[in-house]
């Protein structure tokens, strides 16, 4: 092992006796280097080693570098640039080669590979990584990932993807993240086309937001201002070959392509609204897209098909026809209507009734408060439905203690705090011991 150690550490001599040459390091600091190099080699050669050891190593070699470049730039001096990288990845192999089973070293790996925009070293740590761990979805994500993002390859990355639904078909995650790809593809064909002025021009865009969130998933659903750069892609034509289209005759671009992933995720996993809210969430926050409206309806289809008196998959259907339309808008009032005939057809058949009351009150509560300018004819109408359902549930016994907050919350939107005082001890007389009403009348009561 000593003399393994040894050997490695020749191999620097060299990089060491041109940074002191140059002097980017003193005498003093060099020989610092050479001991800590030792230790670490030492370390890890030893019987002993653990992959904190690498990383402890690798990130050690990372500084030094970041170090060297820094002062490199401040004296002007030109050294040898690639030395100090190659260590790094001779460490960071040796590590994945050693424990490569540890999926934190090669994450390591692959976010210097990244960082250095070394590509070829890059696609061979994927390989590799993917060949060991093909059954951790995050992998797959963080490969399609990066095909789009540094190499501008949908292909390539709708590979991943695909391969990664082989051997993850029961990672929900999974699913919806390639629902996400497909969806932030279609936004950014369309983008496209705005700057080569095939649909008007660019609207404007917020400069914050990007394609990664901070848990490493791709990040949705905002154009930036970068998505907008009127260059080609770094390496196909992909985004320009689908801007060039007619977006009427092509399914990937009004969503089927999402949609298919949608019908095969939800069959692994039938019976599970969740995450076919899941999606439908994912859908509605594209509001730039026009195939969304069509997208949303056939999510609330497959909901009322599979779970046709569940609240939530009414629900669904009830809120489908006001979904990015503002208050402002002359369509509001007539879709407006068609929420309120929705509801009423949804109260008919839902099971457990209570739990869609507490939903349309909630939703509706929310509308009129965030809406300072909400026709007073529109908030009349929709205030006096609450009412006339609050009390529809008070008289079929489904009125909860949540229900009588909401009631009250209404009252007080239209009448006087002593008002909605009264709704509230109604309600302390059926759930005398609930916490959350007791609340709200220590509340009323005190802003009298």
């Amino acid at each position: 092992m000593a003399d393994k150690a040894r050997y490695y550490l020749e191999q620097s001599i060299p990089e060491l006796q041109e940074l002191e040459k140059k002097k980017i390091f003193t005498k003093e600091q060099i020989s610092a280097i050479t001991k800590k190099r030792s230790d670490f080699e030492h370390r890890v050669n030893a019987t002993g080693t653990t992959p904190a050891d690498f990383a402890r190593y690798a990130t050690y070699e990372m500084n030094l570098e970041s170090l060297r470049r820094k002062r490199a730039a401040r004296l002007g001096i030109k050294a040898r640039s690639h030395a100090g990288q190659r260590r790094i990845f001779f460490v960071l192999d040796r590590a994945t080669r050693r424990f490569h089973g540890d999926l934190s070293l090669w994450m390591q790996y692959i976010e210097y590979a990244r960082k250095e925009r070394a590509s070829k070293v890059l696609a061979k740590v994927f390989s590799s990584v993917l060949k060991l761990h093909p059954t951790k979805p995050e992998l797959w994500i963080f490969a399609a990932r990066h095909a789009v993002e540094e190499n501008a390859d949908m292909v390539e990355a709708r590979s991943h993807m695909q391969r990664g639904l082989r051997f993850n078909k029961g990672s929900r995650h999974l699913w919806l993240e390639y629902a996400k790809l497909e969806m932030v593809f279609i936004a950014k064909v369309l983008a496209r086309r705005r700057v080569l002025g095939i649909d008007g021009p660019i609207p404007d865009v917020d400069e914050g937001a990007g394609d990664e969130d901070e848990n490493g998933n791709i990040k949705l659903p905002t154009i930036t201002g970068e998505d907008m750069d009127p260059s080609p892609p770094r390496k196909d034509q992909t985004v320009d070959s689908f801007a060039l289209e007619n977006i009427d005759t092509n399914p990937a671009l009004n969503g089927a392509i999402a949609l298919a992933i949608f019908d095969s995720a939800v069959k692994e996993f039938p019976c599970d609204f969740t995450f076919v809210n899941s999606f439908f969430e994912l859908f509605r926050s594209f509001d730039s897209l026009n195939c969304r409206g069509k997208m949303l309806k056939h999510v609330v289809l497959h909901a009322l098909d599979t779970a046709p008196t569940s609240p939530d998959a009414l629900f669904l259907g009830i809120e489908l026809p006001i979904i990015g339309v503002e208050t402002t808008d002359p369509l509001f009032p007539n879709r407006l209507g068609t929420v309120l005939s929705n509801m009423s057809e949804a109260v008919e058949s839902a099971v457990p009734r209570a739990a869609l009351y507490e939903k349309f009150a909630e939703y509706m509560l929310r509308l009129v408060k965030k809406s300072a300018e909400l026709d007073p004819g529109v908030r009349t109408v929709i205030l006096g439905t609450l009412m006339k359902y609050f009390k529809q549930a008070e008289t079929e016994g489904q009125a909860t203690a949540k229900l009588y907050i909401l009631w009250a919350e209404t009252v007080l939107l239209r009448k006087t705090a002593e008002a909605a005082l009264v709704v509230v001890e109604k309600g302390l007389q059926a759930f005398s011991g609930n916490k959350a009403l007791r609340k709200a009348q220590e509340g009323l009561k005190a802003g009298l």
